[in-house]
């Protein structure tokens, strides 16, 4: 998995990203088009640029997040220059959890995600499944953010999209899991700018009011893990409920709110047809008979280096998703940030440094 330094004014960042994953970026949004037309079935408009503008135009996902980080709608606008991609299609890509509920497959399950948090010697650490469509896979790529703007960040994304997961150097790592379920709204938040803008904050505390305040599109859980705790947040369009850590100090979710109440009960059928709800609960319950004795970081190293666990997802047996990639993220003294492209077993782990840090 390649690392790209994207460092300067948010256009400059987005404009490197462009730039240096052009050819990547080219395949990953034409792989993009062909599942979405494909998905879509009679649906499926004449023209994709059609869709992408009337996404846009029928929602008010841009304009809130013009509204609420205008440096990160400046980085997607880069990253569309850079790419000599349209902002409108470059703009859809990374609206991937809206685009579920957008265009809701009646038999296509999304994807899901397996996360654990812990206390471990020295602080906390966050380790996760990013499990994605299948057409994804080649788009793995690491970014290396920073500027005068935002503390140095290190994230696991997809070549062309802003983020999904990552940490910063302030000591503070988000993870998350896809909340289908839970109620979404067409002028919130997109996910993809929430972790963003919660990675920009500097401490748990502020990283948290971030979440709570901003109004979400889609449902999402965020786990936030420094070296002093974990927060856990299960966010909808109407609500942001705090999960509480347990006495152990471990956090375990899947793709099932675990305190949140504010369901779509048409998603929720939906899901629960395809499938996809009763494998959110298989997953947290083979990671529930498998906590004790968790103790290490390279002990929850293991647990994700089972290649045949129900959290490991192949694209065959698992609705057209698969793994994408596994982060784990050790927030401690000092920090280490690990990842791993692809199912377990597929690639070796590999370890991530900031700029200071390595050297720069």
């Amino acid at each position: 998995m390649d690392i790209i330094d994207c460092i300067g004014s948010p256009r400059t960042r987005g404009e490197v990203h462009g730039e240096v994953l052009r050819k990547r970026i080219a395949t990953a949004l034409e792989n993009w088009e062909a599942a979405t037309m494909a998905g879509l079935g009679p649906r499926a408009p004449a023209d994709f640029d059609g869709y992408c503008d009337d996404f846009l135009s029928g929602t008010a996902l841009l304009q809130r997040a013009e509204a609420v980080t205008p440096d990160l709608m400046a980085e997607l606008r880069g990253i569309a220059i850079g790419a000599g991609q349209s902002f409108a299609r470059m703009a859809v890509y990374n609206l991937m959890d809206e685009q579920w509920w957008y265009d809701a497959a009646p038999k296509a399950p999304p994807p899901g995600c397996s996360l654990i948090a812990q206390r471990v010697p020295g602080g906390h650490v966050l380790a996760q499944n990013m499990d994605l469509p299948a057409h994804m896979e080649g788009s793995q790529v690491a970014l290396r953010l920073g500027g005068p703007d935002m503390p140095e960040t290190v994230m696991l994304s997809a070549a062309g999209m802003i983020g999904l997961t990552g940490v910063n150097s302030a000591g503070l790592a988000i993870g998350v899991n896809t909340l289908l379920m839970l109620a979404h709204v067409a002028d919130g938040l997109p996910v993809a700018f929430a972790v963003r803008h919660a990675l920009g904050a500097r401490n748990r505390a502020t990283a948290q009011r971030r979440l709570a305040e901003v109004g979400h599109a889609s449902g999402q859980h965020y786990a936030i893990a420094t070296r002093e705790g974990i927060t856990s947040l299960e966010c909808s369009a109407r609500t942001c409920s705090a999960l509480p850590i347990p006495d152990n100090g471990r956090l375990l979710h899947t793709n099932h709110p675990l305190i949140s109440s504010d369901i779509d009960t048409t998603a929720l059928a939906r899901l629960g047809a395809t499938g996809f709800t009763k494998s959110s609960a298989n997953r947290l319950s083979w990671l529930k008979t498998r906590q004790d004795g968790l103790t290490t970081a390279e002990e929850v190293r293991t647990l994700f280096n089972d290649a045949d666990a129900p959290i490991c997802m192949r694209a065959k047996t698992h609705g057209g998703s698969s793994t994408f990639a596994t982060v784990l993220y050790s927030m401690t003294d000092s920090i280490n940030i690990r990842m791993r492209q692809g199912i377990a077993e597929s690639a070796p782990w590999q370890e991530f440094n900031f700029l200071e840090d390595a050297g720069a």
